[in-house]
């Protein structure tokens, strides 16, 4: 879970970039910085949720 405050304008270029449609140098100056904490946030809960097993 994000345990931050972010646009829903940079959760979609967030998500713009983590599906490959963009790069983060193609998101506007304005917003990099929201965007790299929502993708870095992403990444860390990811990489540290590893406890939950799938269920078939």
């Amino acid at each position: 879970m994000l345990n931050f405050k972010f646009s829903a304008l940079a959760a979609i270029y967030a998500a713009n970039v983590l599906d490959g449609g963009r790069t983060i140098e193609e998101v506007p100056a304005y917003l990099q910085d929201d965007v790299k904490n929502v993708l870095g946030s992403a990444k860390n809960s990811t990489s540290t949720d590893s406890s939950s097993t799938p269920v078939a």
